[in-house]
């Protein structure tokens, strides 16, 4: 585990092997951060974190972190155009 800068981690947490917490920011209480998860913002909901991304270029990573973060509001975006695009098949028909 490595701690950067001043990070405040509240109590009751676990933080598991190889996890990096980057910066100058806090945990909350009760969060449990997975083995080899990078921290790089704030934790203030309790709860269980985990990431981690194979090494790529700077620039891809960069790249699919921020798709990555989108994948849930894309998921749901994809599955109201595909009802609404059904409904309308068979108001067609």
């Amino acid at each position: 585990v490595a701690v950067a800068g001043s990070a405040d981690i509240g109590s009751h947490c676990t933080i598991g092997a190889g996890a990096l917490i980057l910066g100058h920011l806090s945990i909350c209480d009760h969060a449990h951060v997975s083995a080899d998860t990078v921290i790089s913002r704030s934790i203030l909901k309790p709860g269980t974190y985990t990431g981690m991304f194979p090494a790529d270029e700077n620039e891809s990573w960069a790249r699919n972190t921020a798709v990555v973060r989108h994948l849930a509001d894309l998921v749901d975006r994809v599955r109201a155009l595909e009802k609404l695009a059904k409904n309308k098949e068979k108001g067609d028909g």
